[in-house]
Order: C-alpha cells, then sequence, then structure tokens
C-alpha cells in the first residue's frame, strides 16, 4: 500500500498487525464450533471463555454481563429495543447521540413510550440541569453516549447516573461508549451504569465484532431469536477468530500513554488550524483529543473532502453512518448552514504523527489557494 495520511479514525482503525496475525491462526487453527462438545469444539469455547475474562476485567465488570455482538449498532440496538417488553413510561436521549441509538428509540415511540430528547449546549454536551429537568418517576430509560462520535465532547455520564439513581431510580441507564472505549479508563461498577455499548474496530480490533455490557437490573431480551449462545441474549455461532481479534486489541490498548501521546497531536493540529483565517473549531477545547470538528468557509466539505483524498489524505465530512446527510449533531448545536455544510472531522489513532499534521494543513492551504 502506497504512503497514506489516515485521519478518518472515528470511522473505523487500522487493525493491528497482531490482530491480524491473531484472527489468522484462531480462524486457521481453532475452526470448531465453541458450542460443540467435542475437543475441537472445547478449543474455541476456551477462546472465547478467555476473551470474555480478559475484555471484562478491561471494564471491571462480572464475566456474566459481558455480551459480545457484531458491533456497536447491534449492541446499542439491543440495549434500547429489548426494553419495549418494559411498562410504558418516559425514554430519555439526547439529539447528538449516534443514529443507530436514535432510530431505536424512534422505533419505541411507536410502541407508545414518550420519548424526550435533551438539546446539547454550545459546546455539544448535556448539561446536568437539561437532565434534572426531565427525570421523573416514570422515566424507564435514558440512553447519553459518553464520547460524541462527532465533535469529541465528553459527557459526564458518573454524574448522570447519580441524578438518575436519585430522581428516577427504576429507570435504566444506558451509555454509548463507543468512542470512548480503550480511549479513556471505563471503570462501570464506579460509573453506575446499566447498560454499555463498545466495539472492536475503533480500537485497531477486526470489524463485525462488539460488546455489550449489561446488569442484572436491566433484563435485557434478545432481539433476535436462535440458539443459546450469549446466553440467549445474542444467538448465533460465536465468530471465534473476530472474539480473539477483539481481545488482541483490548490487551494491547495503552490508554494513558496514547492518551498523551496523541493529546500532543491534538494541541498542534488545533494551533496550526487556529492561524488559517478561514477556519473555526467546533469541538469544544476540553473534547476528546482523538477528535478535531471544524469548518472551513467558503469550502464545502465534500470538495474538500476529494482534494484532500486524490493527495493521500483521508478525513470525513461527518459521521461514517451518515452518509451524504448533514449533520444532525452540529444541526443540534445551532451553527449555521455554512458552518455546518463545510464542517470537517479529523481523528487520530497511535498511528498518526506530527507529519500527518503538516501533510494536512499543508494541502489545506493548497485547496484553499486553488479556488481563489
Amino acid at each position: 500500500m502506497k504512503q497514506i495520511c489516515y485521519l478518518d479514525n472515528s470511522a473505523t482503525t487500522r487493525p493491528l498487525n497482531e490482530v491480524i496475525t491473531r484472527v489468522s491462526e484462531t480462524m486457521g487453527n481453532f475452526f470448531g464450533n465453541s458450542s460443540s462438545r467435542h475437543a475441537i469444539g472445547l478449543e474455541s469455547a476456551k477462546i472465547l471463555r478467555n476473551a470474555r475474562e480478559n475484555i471484562s476485567n478491561f471494564l471491571c465488570i462480572q464475566e456474566g454481563d459481558l455480551y459480545f455482538t457484531s458491533g456497536g449498532t447491534e449492541s446499542n440496538n439491543i440495549a434500547i429495543y429489548s426494553i419495549s417488553n418494559l411498562k410504558r413510561g418516559r425514554i430519555i436521549t439526547t439529539a447528538i447521540e449516534h443514529i443507530s441509538v436514535l432510530k431505536s428509540i424512534k422505533k419505541l415511540k411507536e410502541k407508545g413510550f414518550e420519548i424526550v430528547i435533551l438539546s446539547p449546549n454550545e459546546n455539544g454536551m448535556i448539561s446536568c440541569e437539561n437532565l434534572i429537568d426531565n427525570l421523573s418517576l416514570d422515566t424507564v430509560l435514558v440512553s447519553i453516549m459518553m464520547v460524541n462520535n462527532e465533535i469529541g465532547a465528553i459527557n459526564p455520564v458518573k454524574k448522570f447516573s447519580k441524578l438518575i439513581q436519585k430522581k428516577s431510580p427504576n429507570a435504566i441507564f444506558h451509555i454509548d461508549a463507543v468512542q470512548a472505549f480503550g480511549k479513556i479508563d471505563i471503570n462501570v461498577s464506579e460509573i453506575g451504569v446499566d447498560l454499555l455499548s463498545f466495539s472492536a474496530h475503533k480500537i485497531h480490533g477486526p470489524k463485525g465484532i462488539g460488546g455489550l455490557y449489561a446488569s442484572k437490573k436491566s433484563k435485557i431480551k434478545p432481539i433476535i431469536f436462535g440458539g443459546n449462545q450469549e446466553n440467549g441474549i445474542r444467538p448465533g455461532t460465536e465468530a471465534i477468530p473476530l472474539v480473539a481479534g477483539f481481545e488482541e486489541a483490548v490487551l494491547r490498548c495503552n490508554i494513558n500513554q496514547t492518551y498523551k501521546e496523541i493529546e500532543k497531536i491534538n494541541i498542534y493540529c488545533c494551533s496550526e488550524l487556529n492561524k488559517i483565517k478561514e477556519i473555526i473549531i467546533n469541538s469544544p477545547s476540553d473534547a476528546l483529543p482523538f477528535i478535531i470538528n471544524f469548518s472551513i468557509f467558503g469550502i464545502k466539505s465534500e470538495i474538500m473532502l476529494n482534494f484532500l483524498s486524490e493527495r493521500g489524505i483521508f478525513i470525513s465530512s461527518a459521521s461514517a453512518c451518515s452518509g451524504r446527510y448533514k449533520s444532525h449533531v452540529l444541526d443540534a448545536m445551532k451553527l449555521n448552514e455554512n458552518q455546518i455544510e463545510s464542517a470537517i472531522r479529523v481523528s487520530f489513532s497511535k498511528f498518526n504523527s506530527k507529519n500527518d499534521i503538516d501533510n494536512l494543513i499543508q494541502n489545506i492551504k493548497a485547496c484553499l489557494i486553488s479556488l481563489k
């Protein structure tokens, strides 16, 4: 592969070579069905058991509370849609959630649940006051993401948990932690959350595998039906090679070191972006450093994206799941149309360096000059 400058790590990350090797070796050497009771099946079951133990330890949860899924979208769907068996009541979410959350909750509205959608403040965060004002005794579910996938805003989920326990003690609290997992420390027991979604391919693991933490209180139900794999919550033969790759990615996470390295890159990138008068940074100053969202006035996002792509620099104009639609996150933040239409997201990983930022800035300037 030719040299590229990949700055779209919130969409997906390049898998580690060690992950690729682990997936390949597991697929070739441990092909048994983990539900089979013969020796080959038991080998696969052992890999599954070890991965569940290591990933559970990473999140500080009980092994029996971890369910493997196909990724963040399925985890969000199971977490949210499985409460449809509960007594009808209020569901609280936000206008900046991932589309898999918003569409799941829309389906529950059709089943008679009352839906409350909280708006973010100017920094793209949900305030404690906003949440307090909408919590009630008949609230059955609160679903709020930990880190926003477009602007990197970090919500104070631990504070939210305490507020929910106080004002809506019977409510289930779900966190979409897809963008936070493996980047900041997550101690589920300390947060006080009932459901938490996460995915492998955001942390240099394989695509097609993710996880859902579900406490006993959540009493989740399956949304697809089949065998008794994953205690019947997510039936179907487990993808053992992907599970092994997920475990490998988790074992190779060095959160503190990587965070510090990315923070330096973020500071340098913001400094260079601020030198260009046509640019305004949309991410809050205290956002997760892995993500910077900014607008380049006078140039629509797609034009800049294509210009950079032709030069081997890969970014995004919004969440990968949004396709060609404008950002509902920036719209909820009440940014003006020009700012939304010219918005760019760059997102970093351990493979990025200062040279990538220099390359990005140089070519943004070149695009601005070419269009004058």
